[in-house]
């Protein structure tokens, strides 16, 4: 074939596509069509000629491709379009348009009609905070714009850092906002001291080096002063229960948790854990309890991506428990 015949051909895209009626990929790569132009083709003839609920649109879509003599390229160009837009009628009155449409000026038509298809995004009122590994943090507040203006104007750009946080706790004459209240939490490592036995109630008894037999509450009350948060960590276990001498059962597993993990325990995330949720490592619907060794924080987007069940294709790897410590198992690792 002379190189006139073949643009001939390419200039005839719509019929080329027609011809792979009743072809499969692997019968053209048997013709000679590379795999890749194979599944373009049989992938177009889907497009143009295959099953559809628009079969008005199509068969016009067709006729316009094949009046403007558009090209393999071009019905390429087309698509690479029509897929940006996942409304199924919208992007057959996009496909039609731009069949329709003289070669040379699909592109720019193309562009202004997806813009002018794009979903405007809804924005809503929120707070986000991203810490950084170098101690800094962004706040991202989103409000109402008058007042986001306003308060942004009170802003030194100098020292924007500064000059905010000074102004929300009230050191420029505003209303003072609640600083982060600090805790004291002291960690005893449990082997130091006994052999956990069993758990009791809402406690655990601990056979101590002594060869008594104590309740965890009256193992740390002996071993700490009469102040802030206790820990009681296992090496092996991990947490093993919280102690406090006023209690407060409620916040009890994640407040240890958080001795555990200051932030989301994903390797690289510095997502505070006040801010995180609680994962079962091992499922809840596997057969996973809610108790601190199968539990782990984890912010959102992490809890959402790691791998829960053992039995779905590997993709992000998944957090577990060995000897005590979170460890993060890549993908493909036996479970």
């Amino acid at each position: 074939m002379g190189l006139q015949e073949y643009f001939a051909q390419l200039g005839q895209g719509i019929d080329l596509v027609a011809e792979c009626s009743g072809l499969s990929a692997p019968d053209l790569e048997k013709m000679g069509a590379s795999t890749h132009d194979a599944a373009e083709l049989i992938s177009l003839h889907t497009i143009y000629f295959g099953t559809t609920p628009y079969t008005g649109k199509q068969r016009l879509a067709v006729d316009a491709a094949r009046r403007n003599g558009h090209c393999l390229s071009t019905l390429r160009l087309i698509e690479s379009f029509t897929r940006r837009v996942k409304e199924q009628r919208a992007a057959w009155n996009l496909r039609l348009e731009l069949c329709a449409t003289p070669g040379e000026q699909v592109s720019a038509v193309a562009k202004r009609r997806v813009r002018e298809l794009r979903v405007p995004h809804k924005y809503r009122e929120r707070a986000l905070l991203r810490q950084h590994p170098n101690g800094l943090a962004t706040l991202t507040v989103t409000g109402n714009a008058l007042d986001m203006a306003d308060a942004f104007r009170t802003i030194d750009q100098q020292r924007p850092g500064a000059s905010f946080v000074a102004r929300m706790l009230g050191k420029t004459g505003a209303a003072p906002a609640a600083r982060t209240r600090v805790t004291t939490m002291a960690v005893l490592q449990l082997e130091d001291y006994g052999k956990i036995l069993r758990r009791k109630g809402d406690d655990v008894l601990v056979r101590t080096t002594s060869g008594a037999v104590v309740t965890g509450a009256q193992l740390v009350e002996r071993a700490c002063a009469n102040e802030g948060l206790i820990t009681v960590i296992s090496r092996t276990l991990g947490p093993v229960d919280l102690y406090r001498f006023e209690r407060f059962a409620s916040l009890k597993q994640r407040t240890m948790l958080a001795a555990e993990h200051p932030t989301c325990a994903w390797p690289g995330c510095n997502t505070p854990a006040e801010r995180g949720q609680f994962h079962h490592l091992t499922p809840w619907k596997h057969g996973g309890e809610t108790n601190v060794s199968n539990l782990v924080t984890l912010c959102s987007y992490h809890n959402g991506v790691n791998e829960d069940d053992p039995n779905a294709p590997p993709r992000r790897g998944r957090l577990t428990r060995k000897r005590g410590t979170i460890v993060w198992q890549p993908p493909h690792t036996s479970r």
